[in-house]
């Protein structure tokens, strides 16, 4: 029974039982406890609605919602290698980042960092935490963050990445974008994103992201052309140019 019901009911009953000579004072009794009922059933009514409201925020938290947040994307073509491909000697490990701490509420917010700061290498994009610092940063939160840096790709075809993300996050590779998901959310996994590529080599890999606060996510992972596994892009497969750092 719902809490209007009930309320009907309890008010039905006080009628039937008044007496039509009933004084002031009584009339004014049974609007009290009318009152209370009210108030009762607003108060659960509330606490339902709290519950419904929480339940998606825990199973976003925990990572056990659905494994594709948003719509699938069209492949993404035109990505242009690295020109010209570095040598050997000028790949240096990891992925460029530099941080800026400040409220951050959209991924367009950072397109320039205010008051930059060059932060330790990213072996590789593998990230969450409920807690803990951002990435690489000394924050746990109020983090923006540039990663810049190269990607190699060791045969042509198409290789399918998803990008998890808390909060917003723009990826591109060899000059073309390949995810948005720019607001302030949860734990949230992109799509799956085919992405042509049409000669092996070195790409540009470029990065946007910022967390608010709460908990932090950022991570690549892949499928390549010749496996029907999903990994993370391995350590081996990042490296950046000096000429990266600071960007």
């Amino acid at each position: 029974m719902n809490a209007c019901s009930r309320l009907e009911g309890e008010y039905l009953d006080q009628d039937q039982r008044a007496n039509p000579t009933v004084d002031k004072r009584e009339k004014m009794m049974n609007g009290t406890k009318i009152l209370k009922i009210l108030r009762r059933a607003l108060r659960q009514t509330r606490q339902q609605f709290r519950a419904s409201a929480i339940i998606p925020i825990i199973i976003a938290a925990l990572g056990i919602g659905p494994a594709f947040a948003l719509s699938p994307v069209d492949p993404v073509t035109g990505a242009t290698p690295w020109a010209p491909q570095p040598e050997a000697g000028e790949l240096r490990p990891g992925l460029a980042v530099t941080y800026s701490y400040g409220r951050q509420v959209h991924v367009d917010d950072i397109e320039v960092l205010r008051n930059p700061v060059i932060g330790k290498p990213l072996e590789n994009i593998a990230h969450r935490t409920i807690d803990g610092n951002v990435l690489t940063s000394t924050q746990a939160m109020l983090v923006a963050a540039h990663i810049r840096g190269l990607i190699q790709f060791e045969a042509a075809g198409t290789y399918v990445f998803r990008i998890e993300s808390n909060d917003g996050v723009k990826a591109k590779i060899g000059g073309r974008q390949i995810w948005v998901d720019p607001e302030i959310h949860p734990n949230r996994w992109s799509a799956p994103i085919p992405v042509v590529i049409d000669a092996p080599g070195w790409y540009e890999l470029w990065i946007n992201y910022y967390q608010k606060k709460g908990t932090s996510a950022l991570q690549l992972v892949w499928t390549t052309p010749d496996s029907s596994e999903e990994t993370h892009v391995p350590p081996s497969a990042f490296s950046h140019l000096e000429s990266q750092v600071g960007q």
